[in-house]
């Protein structure tokens, strides 16, 4: 990859894909609801897939994502706060995709120590399922989710789904055994209606990473972009860190280290201020910078020129990108799922 182009109710039946089947691109177009939609991590997942789609429609609240999901998504309903969504009102689809927010689950039966969805935006994924009955359910959510802490939350997510006919599979996968070099690990939830044979997996085949942090860098960086000696200085004061190296790298802030691997740390909202770029000195003096806005987007699966900014400010852009899906990611994961199974 470059900087051109660097990174695609009644019971169901299954059936496996082998070299006598069909080609994914001549299955039946998927109808897509796209959930807590943000940039639009599903639609443009789906774009660079095999899969022929249709996105009927997308929920968002936010007006900042809302709006740039319109300007590189045009003509598709916004249904909104997905808390006020009546399930009865939107067309029928194949796929529900969301990343949506892991809120703490309440007790219910106070001594009976059960979780209660009610409250939570998972509850609205599983209402809004009940009723349109939708073949397939892709859902992405952080590793915490995965850890002993969440154990019983992350079981109560499974079983809500199983008990509306869905076979689940999740995997814990991460960007950076997928070609882009950002150490970025999600746990994938799939949902099928229907049931899945021991075999299936929705985790692709991993890929010897080719390109290095440095090769996701701007050629020319925006001078607002960089650190002036002040805050460098307080940067090696606060970190005991050497800035002397052969190749643009990645530093972790929170971690106090500089990434020699050539990967950089996870993509996140700007104001944790936890990645900086470091280069190469010039005359004798260090130069560390932050992130462009079209590096946010490359380290997160997307092509130059694919992705219309509109007029929205840099904090918001990289939000948008920090809280978003890998679209390089999503496309894998959307091709493993339809070339292992045919929905008849």
């Amino acid at each position: 990859m470059c900087k051109e182009n660097i990174v695609s109710e009644p019971q169901l039946t299954f059936s496996v894909l082998n070299e006598n089947s069909k080609n994914i691109r001549d299955i039946e177009t998927i109808k897509v609801f796209e959930a807590f939609a943000g940039y639009g991590g599903a639609s443009y997942g789906l774009k660079k897939s095999d899969v022929p789609f249709e996105i009927i429609g997308f929920s968002e609240n936010d007006k900042f994502a809302s709006e740039i999901f319109e300007l590189n998504h045009p003509n598709i309903k916004n249904y909104g706060d997905i808390t006020k969504i009546d399930p009865y009102d939107l067309p029928d689809f194949d796929l529900f995709t969301g990343g949506f927010p892991c809120q703490p689950f309440s007790s219910a039966g106070l001594g009976k120590g059960e979780l209660d969805i009610r409250g939570t935006l998972f509850y609205d994924i599983i209402r809004i399922c009940e009723v349109k009955r939708p073949k397939h359910v892709l859902l992405e959510n952080v590793k915490g989710l995965t850890t002993k802490r969440h154990k019983e939350t992350f079981k109560k997510i499974q079983e809500e789904l199983k008990k509306l006919g869905y076979s689940i599979d999740w995997k814990l996968l991460n960007t950076k055994d997928y070609g882009i070099p950002q150490n970025r690990q999600r746990v994938w939830i799939y949902g099928y209606l229907g049931e899945l044979p021991d075999f299936f997996t929705i985790e692709p085949e991993k890929e010897e990473l080719k390109y290095r942090f440095k090769d996701f860098l701007d050629d020319e960086p925006e001078e607002y972009l960089f650190l002036n000696e002040k805050q460098i200085a307080r940067l090696i004061e606060l970190h005991k860190l050497d800035f002397n190296v052969n190749e643009s790298l990645c530093l972790d802030i929170y971690n106090k280290k500089i990434r020699h691997d050539g990967t950089c740390i996870t993509i996140t909202e700007p104001h944790h201020n936890s990645l900086r770029v470091v280069h190469p000195p010039k005359e004798g003096k260090f130069i560390v910078r932050k992130l462009s806005i079209k590096e946010h987007y490359r380290l997160m699966g997307f092509d130059d020129g694919e992705f219309n900014f509109g007029n929205q400010s840099y904090q918001q852009l990289c939000k948008r990108a920090g809280n978003g899906w890998d679209v390089n990611l999503v496309s894998k994961i959307v091709n493993k799922i339809f070339k292992q199974i045919q929905s008849q």
